[in-house]
């Protein structure tokens, strides 16, 4: 367990420092934009674009961390009623679904990225566009990935009678 946490946490870490770089850029783009187009009465022609596929990379970053942190959609007042044993085998099924459905979504978004994105056509910077779309396949991969994590978590807190899953999970890293 003491392996995989390590992982985790340097996945972790990855995704948090990813997403922080993109979101800084992100904003420093559109505020010098805003103050080109108003001062200036010009703007970068690339910015826009760029700003759409750095909203997208986001968006499914912040998907991969709420997942990662359990943060996303679910039912809380089962907890009010139900014991923390039945609630970590719920979990487990309801994350397993979880997984099945996102691995499924992500070998659909990397043919969709193989078949509906031509491998020579090319966007921004004169980068092959597939680079831009990277992040759907692998988004729902790591969302997948986390989905497995948890169940491994919940999985490992029903064998060792740990009432709180959250405990055994490995420590956040800050950037």
């Amino acid at each position: 367990m003491k392996i995989l946490d390590k992982f985790i946490n340097k996945l972790s870490w990855v995704e948090s420092s990813l997403i922080v770089i993109l979101l800084g850029v992100m904003v420093m783009l559109a505020f010098l934009q805003v103050i080109f187009r108003n001062l200036f009465s010009f703007g970068f022609l690339w910015a826009d674009p760029l700003l759409r596929y750095m909203v997208m990379w986001v968006g499914f970053l912040g998907a991969v961390i709420a997942t990662r942190e359990e943060k996303h959609f679910g039912v809380d007042f089962l907890t009010r009623y139900f014991s923390q044993r039945f609630l970590h085998g719920t979990k487990i099924f309801v994350d397993s679904f979880a997984a099945v459905v996102t691995f499924l979504l992500m070998r659909a978004a990397y043919q969709f990225l193989m078949e509906g994105i031509g491998a020579n056509e090319k966007d921004i910077f004169d980068l092959p566009r597939r680079i831009y779309f990277a992040i759907i396949p692998l988004g729902f991969g790591l969302i997948g990935l986390h989905f497995v994590f948890n169940i491994i978590r919940h999985v490992h807190s029903l064998i060792s009678n740990n009432n709180n899953a959250h405990r055994s999970q490995p420590t956040q890293s800050t950037i």
